[in-house]
Protein backbone atom coordinates (compact mmCIF):
# COMPACT_ATOMS: atom_id res chain seq x y z
CA UNK A 1 0.00 0.00 0.00
CA UNK A 2 1.05 3.62 -1.24
CA UNK A 3 -0.98 5.77 1.05
CA UNK A 4 0.77 8.63 2.84
CA UNK A 5 -1.89 8.39 5.77
CA UNK A 6 0.37 4.93 6.88
CA UNK A 7 2.79 7.25 7.87
CA UNK A 8 1.58 9.47 10.23
CA UNK A 9 1.70 9.35 13.81
CA UNK A 10 -1.12 7.30 15.56
CA UNK A 11 -2.06 6.49 18.79
CA UNK A 12 -0.99 5.21 22.16
CA UNK A 13 -0.35 1.33 22.35
CA UNK A 14 -1.06 -0.31 25.52
CA UNK A 15 -4.54 0.94 25.90
CA UNK A 16 -8.17 -0.40 25.03
CA UNK A 17 -8.91 -1.06 21.25
CA UNK A 18 -12.65 -0.53 20.46
CA UNK A 19 -13.63 -2.04 16.86
CA UNK A 20 -16.76 -1.19 15.08
CA UNK A 21 -17.19 -3.41 12.18
CA UNK A 22 -19.31 -5.84 10.49
CA UNK A 23 -19.31 -8.52 7.60
CA UNK A 24 -16.05 -10.18 7.32
CA UNK A 25 -13.70 -7.17 7.37
CA UNK A 26 -13.22 -7.10 11.93
CA UNK A 27 -11.02 -7.61 14.83
CA UNK A 28 -9.00 -9.86 13.14
CA UNK A 29 -8.19 -6.79 10.22
CA UNK A 30 -7.32 -4.62 13.33
CA UNK A 31 -5.32 -7.50 15.18
CA UNK A 32 -3.54 -7.49 11.69
CA UNK A 33 -2.02 -4.10 11.78
CA UNK A 34 -0.87 -4.23 15.56
CA UNK A 35 2.69 -4.64 16.10
CA UNK A 36 3.17 -8.89 17.05
CA UNK A 37 3.12 -9.02 20.95
CA UNK A 38 1.98 -5.06 21.72
CA UNK A 39 -0.28 -5.33 24.76
CA UNK A 40 -3.44 -4.16 22.99
CA UNK A 41 -6.99 -4.90 24.45
CA UNK A 42 -9.20 -5.11 21.46
CA UNK A 43 -13.05 -6.24 22.15
CA UNK A 44 -15.84 -5.36 19.86
CA UNK A 45 -18.41 -2.43 20.58
CA UNK A 46 -21.63 -3.75 22.40
CA UNK A 47 -24.58 -1.60 24.39
CA UNK A 48 -22.24 -2.44 27.89
CA UNK A 49 -19.70 -0.05 27.37
CA UNK A 50 -22.24 2.31 27.08
CA UNK A 51 -23.04 1.76 30.83
CA UNK A 52 -19.36 2.07 31.76
CA UNK A 53 -17.20 5.31 33.10
CA UNK A 54 -17.99 7.96 31.00
CA UNK A 55 -14.62 9.51 31.51
CA UNK A 56 -12.50 6.43 31.32
CA UNK A 57 -14.63 5.36 28.46
CA UNK A 58 -14.12 9.01 26.64
CA UNK A 59 -10.58 9.03 27.36
CA UNK A 60 -8.92 5.81 28.07
CA UNK A 61 -10.36 4.07 24.30
CA UNK A 62 -9.42 4.55 20.90
CA UNK A 63 -12.35 3.79 18.20
CA UNK A 64 -11.82 1.87 15.57
CA UNK A 65 -14.11 1.49 12.67
CA UNK A 66 -13.51 -0.80 10.03
CA UNK A 67 -14.38 -0.81 6.54
CA UNK A 68 -14.33 -3.39 3.67
CA UNK A 69 -12.04 -3.09 0.15
CA UNK A 70 -14.36 -5.33 -1.32
CA UNK A 71 -18.21 -3.83 -0.41
CA UNK A 72 -16.92 -0.12 -0.19
CA UNK A 73 -18.85 2.32 2.25
CA UNK A 74 -22.03 0.43 3.40
CA UNK A 75 -24.96 1.86 4.96
CA UNK A 76 -23.41 0.34 8.85
CA UNK A 77 -20.45 2.56 8.02
CA UNK A 78 -22.43 5.16 7.92
CA UNK A 79 -24.17 4.14 11.15
CA UNK A 80 -20.76 3.43 12.75
CA UNK A 81 -19.40 6.71 12.25
CA UNK A 82 -22.84 8.35 14.10
CA UNK A 83 -22.51 5.98 17.07
CA UNK A 84 -18.61 6.73 17.95
CA UNK A 85 -19.99 10.35 17.89
CA UNK A 86 -22.92 9.78 20.14
CA UNK A 87 -20.61 7.96 22.05
CA UNK A 88 -18.73 11.04 22.99
CA UNK A 89 -15.43 9.76 21.47
CA UNK A 90 -13.24 11.43 18.76
CA UNK A 91 -10.82 10.82 16.05
CA UNK A 92 -11.54 6.97 15.10
CA UNK A 93 -8.53 5.09 13.30
CA UNK A 94 -10.32 3.89 10.35
CA UNK A 95 -9.10 0.21 9.13
CA UNK A 96 -10.02 -0.75 5.31
CA UNK A 97 -10.19 -4.53 5.89
CA UNK A 98 -9.10 -7.28 3.44
CA UNK A 99 -6.94 -4.58 0.79
CA UNK A 100 -5.59 -7.80 -0.05
CA UNK A 101 -8.35 -9.31 -2.04
CA UNK A 102 -8.00 -6.28 -4.05
CA UNK A 103 -4.66 -6.61 -5.08
CA UNK A 104 -3.76 -3.92 -2.50
CA UNK A 105 -4.26 -1.10 -4.97
CA UNK A 106 -3.60 2.08 -3.59
CA UNK A 107 -6.47 3.64 -5.91
CA UNK A 108 -9.14 1.52 -4.21
CA UNK A 109 -7.84 2.64 -0.85
CA UNK A 110 -7.56 6.11 -1.61
CA UNK A 111 -11.26 6.02 -3.11
CA UNK A 112 -12.59 4.60 0.12
CA UNK A 113 -10.54 7.35 2.51
CA UNK A 114 -12.41 10.34 0.11
CA UNK A 115 -15.46 8.55 0.64
CA UNK A 116 -15.40 7.75 4.30
CA UNK A 117 -13.93 10.87 5.16
CA UNK A 118 -17.19 12.96 4.00
CA UNK A 119 -19.48 10.27 6.05
CA UNK A 120 -17.05 11.39 9.30
CA UNK A 121 -17.24 15.37 8.45
CA UNK A 122 -21.14 14.50 8.04
CA UNK A 123 -21.30 13.39 11.41
CA UNK A 124 -18.90 15.55 13.20
CA UNK A 125 -15.83 13.85 12.81
CA UNK A 126 -12.23 13.36 11.70
CA UNK A 127 -10.46 10.61 11.50
CA UNK A 128 -6.98 9.83 13.48
CA UNK A 129 -5.50 8.07 10.57
CA UNK A 130 -6.40 5.67 7.48
CA UNK A 131 -4.75 1.99 7.30
CA UNK A 132 -5.10 -0.94 5.21
CA UNK A 133 -5.38 -4.19 6.89
CA UNK A 134 -3.60 -7.04 5.95
CA UNK A 135 -0.67 -4.87 5.72
CA UNK A 136 3.00 -5.03 7.62
CA UNK A 137 2.68 -2.94 10.76
CA UNK A 138 6.02 -1.53 10.80
CA UNK A 139 5.42 -0.01 7.45
CA UNK A 140 2.20 1.19 8.77
CA UNK A 141 3.95 2.79 11.47
CA UNK A 142 2.35 1.28 14.15
CA UNK A 143 4.73 -0.42 16.16
CA UNK A 144 5.98 3.33 16.89
CA UNK A 145 2.69 5.15 17.44
CA UNK A 146 2.78 8.65 19.62
CA UNK A 147 0.84 9.80 22.15
CA UNK A 148 -2.69 10.72 22.62
CA UNK A 149 -2.39 12.24 26.04
CA UNK A 150 -5.42 11.10 28.56
CA UNK A 151 -5.81 14.18 30.73
CA UNK A 152 -6.39 13.93 34.80
CA UNK A 153 -9.97 13.56 35.78
CA UNK A 154 -11.56 16.97 37.00
CA UNK A 155 -12.17 17.40 40.47
CA UNK A 156 -14.98 19.30 41.24
CA UNK A 157 -17.12 19.73 44.71
CA UNK A 158 -20.86 19.01 44.44
CA UNK A 159 -22.68 19.16 47.84
CA UNK A 160 -27.19 18.94 47.69
CA UNK A 161 -27.98 20.74 50.22
CA UNK A 162 -30.52 18.65 52.80
CA UNK A 163 -30.93 21.54 55.72
CA UNK A 164 -30.07 25.31 56.51
CA UNK A 165 -30.43 26.96 59.64
CA UNK A 166 -28.80 30.07 62.06
CA UNK A 167 -27.07 29.37 65.13
CA UNK A 168 -25.56 32.13 67.08
CA UNK A 169 -24.84 34.49 64.18
CA UNK A 170 -23.30 31.40 62.55
CA UNK A 171 -25.35 29.84 59.55
CA UNK A 172 -24.95 26.03 59.15
CA UNK A 173 -25.83 24.24 56.01
CA UNK A 174 -25.99 20.39 55.83
CA UNK A 175 -25.83 18.24 52.74
CA UNK A 176 -25.34 15.24 50.93
CA UNK A 177 -21.50 15.34 49.50
CA UNK A 178 -21.95 14.24 45.47
CA UNK A 179 -18.09 15.39 44.86
CA UNK A 180 -15.38 16.40 45.92
CA UNK A 181 -13.99 17.58 49.16
CA UNK A 182 -14.87 20.72 50.95
CA UNK A 183 -12.00 22.23 53.11
CA UNK A 184 -12.54 25.88 55.74
CA UNK A 185 -12.04 28.64 53.67
CA UNK A 186 -13.28 27.28 50.81
CA UNK A 187 -15.07 29.94 48.74
CA UNK A 188 -18.71 28.47 48.45
CA UNK A 189 -20.91 29.19 45.19
CA UNK A 190 -24.99 28.25 46.06
CA UNK A 191 -26.86 26.86 42.92
CA UNK A 192 -29.00 28.34 41.35
CA UNK A 193 -29.54 31.25 43.79
CA UNK A 194 -26.16 32.02 42.86
CA UNK A 195 -25.29 33.06 46.89
CA UNK A 196 -21.40 33.36 47.83
CA UNK A 197 -19.74 32.86 51.47
CA UNK A 198 -16.47 31.71 52.55
CA UNK A 199 -17.30 28.49 54.77
CA UNK A 200 -15.29 28.77 57.96
CA UNK A 201 -15.32 25.16 59.23
CA UNK A 202 -16.19 21.25 57.61
CA UNK A 203 -17.76 18.60 59.53
CA UNK A 204 -17.92 14.94 58.02
CA UNK A 205 -20.39 12.39 59.36
CA UNK A 206 -18.91 10.03 60.62
CA UNK A 207 -21.99 7.54 60.32
CA UNK A 208 -22.36 8.79 56.94
CA UNK A 209 -19.86 9.92 55.13
CA UNK A 210 -21.35 11.62 52.41
CA UNK A 211 -23.12 13.48 54.89
CA UNK A 212 -21.42 17.15 55.52
CA UNK A 213 -21.85 20.42 57.59
CA UNK A 214 -20.34 23.58 56.44
CA UNK A 215 -20.75 26.77 59.09
CA UNK A 216 -20.45 30.47 57.71
CA UNK A 217 -20.02 33.54 59.86
CA UNK A 218 -21.53 35.34 57.33
CA UNK A 219 -25.06 35.10 56.15
CA UNK A 220 -25.58 32.15 54.09
CA UNK A 221 -28.86 30.45 53.65
CA UNK A 222 -29.04 27.68 50.85
CA UNK A 223 -32.32 26.08 49.86
CA UNK A 224 -33.35 22.90 50.59
CA UNK A 225 -32.28 20.74 47.19
CA UNK A 226 -29.99 23.38 45.80
CA UNK A 227 -26.70 22.63 44.98
CA UNK A 228 -22.97 23.81 47.19
CA UNK A 229 -19.53 23.72 44.70
CA UNK A 230 -16.59 25.73 44.41
CA UNK A 231 -16.74 29.20 42.60
CA UNK A 232 -13.99 28.14 40.37
CA UNK A 233 -15.97 24.76 39.22
CA UNK A 234 -19.39 25.32 39.55
CA UNK A 235 -22.35 23.26 37.61
CA UNK A 236 -23.87 24.72 34.50
CA UNK A 237 -27.65 26.48 34.84
CA UNK A 238 -29.95 26.54 31.53
CA UNK A 239 -33.29 25.91 30.67
CA UNK A 240 -32.26 23.95 27.61
CA UNK A 241 -30.18 20.89 27.16
CA UNK A 242 -29.23 17.72 25.85
CA UNK A 243 -29.20 14.26 26.69
CA UNK A 244 -28.10 11.16 24.90
CA UNK A 245 -30.13 8.21 26.39
CA UNK A 246 -29.97 4.05 25.67
CA UNK A 247 -33.97 3.85 25.44
CA UNK A 248 -34.89 0.94 27.53
CA UNK A 249 -38.71 0.71 27.74
CA UNK A 250 -41.30 2.82 26.44
CA UNK A 251 -40.95 5.72 24.13
CA UNK A 252 -39.91 9.34 23.94
CA UNK A 253 -41.79 11.48 22.08
CA UNK A 254 -41.25 15.10 21.00
CA UNK A 255 -43.44 17.31 22.23
CA UNK A 256 -44.03 15.53 25.23
CA UNK A 257 -43.36 16.63 29.02
CA UNK A 258 -40.96 13.67 30.89
CA UNK A 259 -39.49 13.49 34.72
CA UNK A 260 -35.56 14.14 34.26
CA UNK A 261 -33.37 12.86 37.18
CA UNK A 262 -30.10 13.78 38.09
CA UNK A 263 -27.40 13.38 40.52
CA UNK A 264 -28.20 17.44 41.09
CA UNK A 265 -31.91 17.16 40.86
CA UNK A 266 -35.08 16.24 39.51
CA UNK A 267 -37.18 18.14 37.45
CA UNK A 268 -39.64 18.17 34.34
CA UNK A 269 -38.92 19.05 31.19
CA UNK A 270 -40.60 19.12 27.29
CA UNK A 271 -38.92 16.77 24.66
CA UNK A 272 -38.10 19.27 22.22
CA UNK A 273 -36.53 17.33 19.41
CA UNK A 274 -35.73 14.07 18.71
CA UNK A 275 -32.21 14.45 16.63
CA UNK A 276 -31.10 11.54 16.51
CA UNK A 277 -31.83 7.53 17.10
CA UNK A 278 -29.84 4.71 16.58
CA UNK A 279 -31.24 1.43 15.92
CA UNK A 280 -29.01 -1.00 17.85
CA UNK A 281 -30.52 -4.03 16.45
CA UNK A 282 -31.07 -2.83 12.59
CA UNK A 283 -27.66 -0.77 12.60
CA UNK A 284 -29.53 2.23 11.22
CA UNK A 285 -29.90 5.91 11.68
CA UNK A 286 -33.29 7.52 12.29
CA UNK A 287 -34.52 11.28 12.88
CA UNK A 288 -38.19 10.37 13.34
CA UNK A 289 -40.10 12.15 15.99
CA UNK A 290 -39.69 9.09 18.82
CA UNK A 291 -37.33 6.96 19.66
CA UNK A 292 -38.32 3.31 21.10
CA UNK A 293 -36.67 0.66 22.84
CA UNK A 294 -33.73 -0.58 21.58
CA UNK A 295 -32.52 2.70 20.36
CA UNK A 296 -29.68 4.95 21.23
CA UNK A 297 -31.22 8.55 20.97
CA UNK A 298 -30.16 12.21 20.91
CA UNK A 299 -32.79 14.64 22.38
CA UNK A 300 -33.24 18.30 23.28
CA UNK A 301 -35.14 19.25 26.63
CA UNK A 302 -36.65 22.09 27.66
CA UNK A 303 -37.46 23.01 31.06
CA UNK A 304 -39.59 25.87 32.34
CA UNK A 305 -37.00 27.36 34.74
CA UNK A 306 -33.42 27.33 35.07
CA UNK A 307 -32.13 24.10 36.38
CA UNK A 308 -28.43 23.22 37.84
CA UNK A 309 -26.95 20.63 35.23
CA UNK A 310 -23.21 18.85 34.84
CA UNK A 311 -22.10 17.97 31.70
CA UNK A 312 -21.40 14.18 31.34
CA UNK A 313 -18.20 15.45 29.22
CA UNK A 314 -17.22 17.01 32.30
CA UNK A 315 -16.06 13.72 34.41
CA UNK A 316 -17.34 14.41 37.58
CA UNK A 317 -19.64 11.50 37.73
CA UNK A 318 -22.43 13.91 37.99
CA UNK A 319 -23.60 14.44 34.43
CA UNK A 320 -25.71 11.36 34.48
CA UNK A 321 -29.47 11.26 33.61
CA UNK A 322 -32.99 9.11 33.82
CA UNK A 323 -35.85 9.83 31.84
CA UNK A 324 -39.45 8.42 32.78
CA UNK A 325 -42.68 9.61 31.82
CA UNK A 326 -45.00 11.10 34.73
CA UNK A 327 -46.71 8.48 35.60
CA UNK A 328 -42.72 6.84 36.69
CA UNK A 329 -42.32 4.27 34.06
CA UNK A 330 -38.65 4.21 33.11
CA UNK A 331 -37.52 5.76 29.35
CA UNK A 332 -34.24 5.51 29.58
CA UNK A 333 -30.58 6.68 30.95
CA UNK A 334 -27.40 8.17 29.68
CA UNK A 335 -25.61 11.63 29.81
CA UNK A 336 -26.48 15.22 30.17
CA UNK A 337 -24.62 17.44 26.95
CA UNK A 338 -24.74 21.33 26.75
CA UNK A 339 -23.29 20.68 23.32
CA UNK A 340 -24.44 23.77 21.26
CA UNK A 341 -25.81 25.60 24.54
CA UNK A 342 -24.75 28.04 26.67
CA UNK A 343 -24.06 28.12 30.36
CA UNK A 344 -26.85 30.97 31.53
CA UNK A 345 -25.66 31.88 34.95
CA UNK A 346 -23.98 34.73 33.99
CA UNK A 347 -26.63 36.30 32.53
CA UNK A 348 -28.81 36.17 34.92
CA UNK A 349 -27.03 37.11 37.48
CA UNK A 350 -26.11 40.97 37.81
CA UNK A 351 -22.86 41.55 39.38
CA UNK A 352 -23.20 45.70 40.43
CA UNK A 353 -24.70 45.92 43.75
CA UNK A 354 -24.74 49.70 44.66
CA UNK A 355 -26.75 51.69 41.89
CA UNK A 356 -29.67 53.62 42.01
CA UNK A 357 -31.63 53.88 39.22
CA UNK A 358 -32.47 57.24 37.62
CA UNK A 359 -35.77 58.64 35.99
CA UNK A 360 -36.20 60.43 32.46
CA UNK A 361 -37.13 63.57 32.86
CA UNK A 362 -38.92 63.14 29.00
CA UNK A 363 -42.08 60.55 29.32
CA UNK A 364 -42.90 57.72 27.15
CA UNK A 365 -45.92 59.45 26.17
CA UNK A 366 -43.93 62.86 25.19
CA UNK A 367 -41.62 61.18 22.47
CA UNK A 368 -44.24 59.14 21.25
CA UNK A 369 -45.92 62.62 20.45
CA UNK A 370 -42.94 64.03 18.87
CA UNK A 371 -42.13 61.04 16.62
CA UNK A 372 -45.69 60.59 15.41
CA UNK A 373 -45.01 56.52 16.47
CA UNK A 374 -44.39 54.46 19.11
CA UNK A 375 -41.44 53.19 19.96
CA UNK A 376 -40.11 49.57 20.04
CA UNK A 377 -37.67 46.36 19.04
CA UNK A 378 -38.13 44.74 15.58
CA UNK A 379 -36.38 41.65 15.97
CA UNK A 380 -35.49 39.61 13.00
CA UNK A 381 -34.35 36.30 13.79
CA UNK A 382 -33.38 33.41 11.04
CA UNK A 383 -30.79 31.63 9.28
CA UNK A 384 -27.52 32.87 8.02
CA UNK A 385 -28.42 33.81 4.19
CA UNK A 386 -32.59 34.22 5.03
CA UNK A 387 -32.01 37.54 4.09
CA UNK A 388 -32.40 39.30 7.31
CA UNK A 389 -29.82 42.55 6.49
CA UNK A 390 -31.28 42.80 3.08
CA UNK A 391 -34.66 43.14 4.40
CA UNK A 392 -33.38 44.95 7.95
CA UNK A 393 -31.43 47.92 5.61
CA UNK A 394 -34.31 48.24 3.13
CA UNK A 395 -36.67 48.73 5.82
CA UNK A 396 -34.88 51.18 7.25
CA UNK A 397 -34.49 53.23 4.44
CA UNK A 398 -38.35 52.83 3.47
CA UNK A 399 -39.32 53.83 7.16
CA UNK A 400 -36.74 56.46 7.43
CA UNK A 401 -38.67 58.10 4.37
CA UNK A 402 -42.13 57.77 5.99
CA UNK A 403 -40.90 59.87 8.66
CA UNK A 404 -40.11 57.37 11.07
CA UNK A 405 -37.17 57.61 14.16
CA UNK A 406 -35.72 54.19 12.77
CA UNK A 407 -32.12 52.64 13.21
CA UNK A 408 -30.62 49.05 12.05
CA UNK A 409 -28.54 46.78 14.73
CA UNK A 410 -26.63 44.25 12.40
CA UNK A 411 -24.82 41.31 13.60
CA UNK A 412 -21.77 42.20 11.32
CA UNK A 413 -21.78 45.66 12.40
CA UNK A 414 -21.87 45.11 16.77
CA UNK A 415 -19.07 42.59 16.28
CA UNK A 416 -17.09 45.55 15.48
CA UNK A 417 -17.49 47.99 18.56
CA UNK A 418 -20.07 46.54 21.29
CA UNK A 419 -19.61 43.02 20.96
CA UNK A 420 -16.09 42.65 19.32
CA UNK A 421 -14.44 40.47 22.21
CA UNK A 422 -17.13 38.14 21.73
CA UNK A 423 -16.36 34.96 19.50
CA UNK A 424 -18.69 32.20 18.49
CA UNK A 425 -19.00 30.03 21.41
CA UNK A 426 -22.58 29.08 22.82
CA UNK A 427 -21.31 31.19 25.68
CA UNK A 428 -20.40 34.36 23.34
CA UNK A 429 -23.26 34.15 21.44
CA UNK A 430 -25.44 34.28 24.13
CA UNK A 431 -24.01 37.24 25.61
CA UNK A 432 -23.80 38.82 22.09
CA UNK A 433 -27.37 38.92 22.22
CA UNK A 434 -28.07 39.72 25.82
CA UNK A 435 -26.00 43.08 25.01
CA UNK A 436 -27.74 43.90 22.41
CA UNK A 437 -30.98 43.12 22.80
CA UNK A 438 -30.38 45.44 25.91
CA UNK A 439 -28.97 48.22 23.76
CA UNK A 440 -32.45 47.90 21.24
CA UNK A 441 -34.61 48.42 24.90
CA UNK A 442 -32.53 51.68 25.15
CA UNK A 443 -33.22 52.45 21.49
CA UNK A 444 -37.24 51.75 22.40
CA UNK A 445 -37.34 53.85 25.78
CA UNK A 446 -35.61 56.72 23.26
CA UNK A 447 -38.81 57.04 21.40
CA UNK A 448 -37.30 55.36 18.39
CA UNK A 449 -37.67 51.69 16.49
CA UNK A 450 -34.49 49.49 16.52
CA UNK A 451 -34.43 46.67 13.93
CA UNK A 452 -32.19 44.22 15.65
CA UNK A 453 -30.94 41.59 12.52
CA UNK A 454 -29.28 38.83 14.33
CA UNK A 455 -29.03 35.08 13.66
CA UNK A 456 -30.07 34.71 17.44
CA UNK A 457 -30.34 31.11 17.54
CA UNK A 458 -31.47 30.62 21.11
CA UNK A 459 -35.03 30.80 22.49
CA UNK A 460 -33.90 31.61 25.61
CA UNK A 461 -31.53 34.78 24.38
CA UNK A 462 -34.79 36.16 22.79
CA UNK A 463 -37.01 35.72 25.40
CA UNK A 464 -34.06 37.92 27.55
CA UNK A 465 -34.48 40.05 24.57
CA UNK A 466 -38.17 40.38 24.48
CA UNK A 467 -37.93 41.11 28.88
CA UNK A 468 -35.45 43.74 28.08
CA UNK A 469 -37.91 45.78 25.69
CA UNK A 470 -41.03 44.69 27.29
CA UNK A 471 -44.31 45.30 25.73
CA UNK A 472 -42.52 47.01 22.75
CA UNK A 473 -40.39 43.71 21.38
CA UNK A 474 -42.01 42.38 18.03
CA UNK A 475 -40.16 38.84 17.03
CA UNK A 476 -39.79 38.74 13.10
CA UNK A 477 -39.32 35.27 12.04
CA UNK A 478 -37.14 35.88 8.68
CA UNK A 479 -38.10 32.21 7.40
CA UNK A 480 -36.01 29.60 4.91
CA UNK A 481 -34.98 26.17 5.62
CA UNK A 482 -31.25 25.55 5.64
CA UNK A 483 -30.97 23.77 2.11
CA UNK A 484 -32.21 27.23 0.51
CA UNK A 485 -29.78 29.01 3.14
CA UNK A 486 -26.48 27.01 1.42
CA UNK A 487 -27.73 27.74 -1.85
CA UNK A 488 -27.49 31.09 -1.66
CA UNK A 489 -24.43 31.07 0.86
CA UNK A 490 -23.85 35.08 0.06
CA UNK A 491 -20.75 35.56 2.32
CA UNK A 492 -19.50 31.72 1.13
CA UNK A 493 -20.31 30.98 5.19
CA UNK A 494 -22.03 27.26 4.58
CA UNK A 495 -19.38 25.86 1.88
CA UNK A 496 -16.72 26.42 4.80
CA UNK A 497 -18.94 25.17 7.59
CA UNK A 498 -19.65 22.36 5.54
CA UNK A 499 -16.14 21.45 5.11
CA UNK A 500 -14.96 21.80 8.53
CA UNK A 501 -13.59 25.05 8.37
CA UNK A 502 -15.71 26.97 10.84
CA UNK A 503 -17.21 25.59 13.96
CA UNK A 504 -20.25 25.46 15.90
CA UNK A 505 -21.81 27.14 12.77
CA UNK A 506 -25.51 27.78 13.27
CA UNK A 507 -27.89 25.27 11.23
CA UNK A 508 -25.06 23.09 10.32
CA UNK A 509 -22.89 22.17 13.38
CA UNK A 510 -24.96 24.16 16.00
CA UNK A 511 -28.31 24.93 16.40
CA UNK A 512 -31.47 26.92 15.25
CA UNK A 513 -34.46 26.82 17.31
CA UNK A 514 -37.47 28.39 15.45
CA UNK A 515 -39.48 30.59 17.10
CA UNK A 516 -42.47 29.02 18.65
CA UNK A 517 -45.03 31.85 18.10
CA UNK A 518 -43.28 34.89 16.23
CA UNK A 519 -44.99 38.10 16.01
CA UNK A 520 -44.80 37.92 12.21
CA UNK A 521 -43.19 35.71 9.85
CA UNK A 522 -41.47 36.72 6.46
CA UNK A 523 -41.22 34.24 4.36
CA UNK A 524 -38.10 34.86 1.80
CA UNK A 525 -38.43 31.17 0.27
CA UNK A 526 -41.52 31.96 -0.81
CA UNK A 527 -41.83 35.11 -1.80
CA UNK A 528 -39.66 37.78 -3.22
CA UNK A 529 -37.75 40.60 -1.67
CA UNK A 530 -39.76 43.19 -2.43
CA UNK A 531 -43.15 41.74 -1.03
CA UNK A 532 -41.43 40.96 2.18
CA UNK A 533 -40.87 44.07 2.36
CA UNK A 534 -44.17 45.63 1.40
CA UNK A 535 -45.32 43.05 4.47
CA UNK A 536 -43.04 45.13 6.99
CA UNK A 537 -43.51 48.24 6.05
CA UNK A 538 -47.61 47.51 6.48
CA UNK A 539 -46.44 45.77 9.59
CA UNK A 540 -44.78 48.66 11.12
CA UNK A 541 -48.21 51.14 10.29
CA UNK A 542 -49.96 48.81 11.69
CA UNK A 543 -48.73 48.52 15.20
CA UNK A 544 -46.01 51.62 15.76
CA UNK A 545 -48.10 54.72 14.12
CA UNK A 546 -50.15 57.25 15.59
Amino acid sequence: MGSQANKQPGLEPGRRWLVFAGGQAGIDSVRAVLPDGSPQDVSAFSIAHWHQDAWAFRHGVIPVIVLDAMEGIRPLDRYHAYLVRFLGMDRPLVVVGRMDEVGDEADQFDLIQEEYEDVLLAAGLHAERFVASPDNPREAGLGTLGVRPIPPRPEALRVRVTGSEADRNLWRVRGELLAGTPVPGDTILCSPSNRIAHAGQVTVSEDAPNRVTLLFESTFYADEDEILSHQAHAPQETDVFRARVHCTSGEIREDETVLCETPLGSFEALVETVELTLDLDAHTIGHAPVAGPGTLAEIVLRAPHLVVLDSGADGYGTGTITLRSLDGTLLGTGLTSMEGYADQRHLVTPKATNITPVQNAVSPEDRIARNGHAGGVLWFTGLSGAGKSTLAMALEKRLFEKGYAVFVLDGDNVRQGLTANLGFSPGDRAENIRRVGEVAALFRQAGMIAISSFISPYRSDRDRARHAAEDGFHEIYIKADVETCISRDPKGLYARALKGDIAEFTGISAPYEEPVAPDLVVDTQAYGIEACLERLVNYVDTKFRL
